[in-house]
């Protein structure tokens, strides 16, 4: 079991700049899905683990911690073509071509198609 502490959608940011500021490393992003809803538990590592989550609604953007701690674009990237979930500002948007080919099945680890698309999209 991961303790964590859950924060708001709109704190995320100001969590990640409080670890970042206080000599944390960042671990990593964990995204589940749990009710419908994803949960992302963000791990820093300073002496030990610590966490923080957040509940995000499938059609809910998230915002990108990228900017702080760059190396959060891959797995955010990661989150975005396995789960669907959507970060915003990233600071590189691979677009869902990370890991996924151009023809690949959209959102793979969801249980519910989440990706948003065009009318007309090839893969509609």
């Amino acid at each position: 079991m991961i303790n964590s502490r859950e924060v708001k959608v709109d704190e995320i940011e100001k969590e990640a700049k409080y670890y970042y500021d206080n000599g944390y490393r960042f671990v990593t992003e964990t995204c589940l899905e749990e009710d419908g809803k994803f949960k992302i538990i963000y791990t820093f590592e300073r002496d030990e683990l610590e966490n923080f989550h957040v509940y995000v609604n499938p059609a809910e953007e998230v915002p990108s911690i990228s900017k702080i701690y760059f190396a959060a674009l891959l797995v955010e990237n990661e989150i975005q073509e396995l789960f669907g979930v959507k970060f915003k500002n990233l600071a590189i948007d691979f677009e869902g071509l990370l890991f996924l080919g151009e023809y690949a099945p959209i959102s793979p680890q969801a249980s519910i198609e989440i990706m948003r698309r065009d009318k007309g999209d090839k893969n509609e």
